[in-house]
């Protein structure tokens, strides 16, 4: 079995970090990419490379289609007369199971969606098949993307509706990060404290929530203490209707997607 991927920037350069020796082999993995700085990168660890993606399409017999969302219709056009029997995987935000069929024919394909965790083999991903999946096919799938994180499998037509919580939260984590960082050190706590402060705070608060039973309203009760210095903080939120922000964040987000994906 082989896997080629089309495109190899920081999302497909994780996803092969994570499967290489995991799920395929290195002699199994195949390459096209045009950054010269990566395709020096790709030979430095054995891995082959062609030099169209119509020699990729042809050698492989899973297509990773890892490429930005712009360049995706091109991309389709020219490996379409070669992915007969194969499966296709893509990872372009917005890019629907249905628009790729349209330019591909009747072939097997997943969309799925991880996020930039995946480069330290924590990412959040999502999944969706069409109906030509084989069980065989949906496992060899599942274990790509759990090879870089955890992945769950969900409808298609709610994958714009997880990018928030997904391929885009990375993101709203780290500037709420920034907020509480750039405070604490603007107050005088030195950096670095902040700064590991901060991430084992989010690394335990992840692990309570994973391992609690509890919901999550209780979880918030066990730090407060009445007239406490968390309810005068969470008071400064609901003053200012942070869950508001929150759900319009989201709904700017999803809806992004979908315009993406016409």
């Amino acid at each position: 079995m082989k896997i080629g991927f089309i495109g190899c920037g920081k999302m497909g350069g994780a996803i092969l970090k994570g499967v290489k020796d995991k799920v395929f082999s290195p002699e199994e993995i195949f390459v096209y990419e045009l950054n010269p700085q990566v395709l020096q990168n790709l030979q430095n660890q054995n891995i082959k490379t062609t030099s169209t993606i119509v020699e990729l399409a042809n050698i492989v017999d899973v297509l990773l289609l890892a490429i930005k969302p712009q360049d995706f219709n091109s991309m389709l056009e020219s490996i379409k007369d070669c992915v007969e029997g194969k499966l296709v995987i893509s990872i372009a935000a917005g890019v629907k199971i249905e628009k790729i069929a349209s330019v591909l024919g009747n072939v097997k394909i997943a969309r799925a969606m991880p996020n930039t965790a995946a480069a330290v083999g924590e990412a959040s991903s999502v999944i969706s098949f069409n109906e030509l999946l084989t069980e065989e096919d949906k496992k060899l799938c599942l274990d790509i993307f759990n090879a870089i994180g955890k992945v769950q499998e969900i409808k298609e037509d709610l994958m714009d509706e997880v990018i928030p919580i997904g391929g885009s939260f990375t993101a709203f984590e780290y500037y709420f990060y920034k907020g509480f960082l750039e405070s604490s050190v603007a107050r005088g706590v030195p950096y670095e404290t902040a700064k590991k402060m901060l991430v084992q705070s989010i690394i335990g608060s992840a692990k309570m929530i994973e391992s609690d039973d509890r919901g999550i309203d209780e979880l918030i009760n066990d730090v407060c203490s009445k007239g406490g210095t968390t309810l005068a903080g969470l008071k400064e939120f609901e003053d200012n209707n942070l869950l508001k922000i929150i759900d319009d964040c989201a709904v700017s987000c999803a809806n992004r997607s979908r315009e993406l994906g016409k």
